[in-house]
């Protein structure tokens, strides 16, 4: 039998060994727990990212359906005669520095120099018409020109495209009472555009010393870049 002493000397020793192997296999733990930590972390993550591409289809299809929104409520109040149509490919023709395609033609009744609008203004005009596809002028062409008016002060111009996504309104009398915020819409003076169609606005105006003209600077409704969907506007 153990006496006291020799018990008291074998728990001594089994402390000291369980230090020992703790000591020993506790990097070994330490391993095990943070390649669990980092799976688990490896999880979140994928999981985080399911989650954020969920939420931006989501985001898109709500800009989506606003759009659409946009463009029917515009077609039904609309006083126009006006053709829906879809872009279904841009840079379309050699000839233009800007131009897409659409998907109607003259089958719809499309004709050259049909103008084309979205709900926030004038775009351009189209330029070859097939029977199911037409090609567009953009309104940021080199040589697309377009009759302008500034309201409210009633001042005329042709505006063309300057850079990016700035146009130009060159020879406006200095007289006129033209200020930064001013409305552009079409003059009517075309026999291509009707009347008062929206434009963009003013956003800056420069006096052209020596001269009884000043320039000014406007900036068109539209994004041409992210046009997905227009209007055609057709004789009736």
């Amino acid at each position: 039998m153990l006496t006291n002493g020799d018990s008291d000397n074998l728990r001594l020793l089994r402390s000291k060994a369980n230090r020992f192997f703790t000591y020993i296999y506790s990097p070994i733990t330490w391993v095990r727990t943070m390649t669990l930590i980092e799976e688990e972390a490896s999880l979140l993550r994928e999981k985080n990212l399911q989650l954020s591409f969920q939420l931006e289809s989501m985001r898109h299809l709500l800009d989506e359906n606003s759009r659409l929104k946009k463009l029917l409520n515009f077609k039904r109040e609309s006083k126009l005669n006006i053709y829906p149509a879809r872009v279904i490919n841009m840079g379309a023709s050699p000839h233009l520095s800007s131009s897409l395609t659409i998907d109607i033609g003259s089958e719809s009744g499309v004709s050259v120099n049909d103008p084309i609008m979205t709900p926030n203004g004038i775009i351009g005009k189209t330029v070859i018409i097939g029977e199911s596809e037409s090609i567009v002028q953009l309104i940021n062409d080199v040589t697309f020109r377009l009759s302008v008016r500034i309201k409210p002060s009633n001042s005329t111009g042709i505006l063309r495209w300057l850079d990016k996504d700035l146009y130009l309104i060159k020879e406006v009398q200095k007289n006129s009472n033209v200020e930064v915020g001013n409305q552009i819409v079409t003059s009517g003076f075309s026999d291509i555009f009707p009347s008062d169609l929206p434009v963009g606005e003013v956003i800056k105006i420069t006096d052209e010393r020596g001269r009884f003209q000043k320039s000014v600077i406007v900036k068109i409704n539209e994004n041409i870049g992210s046009i997905m969907n227009l209007f055609v506007i057709v004789d009736e």
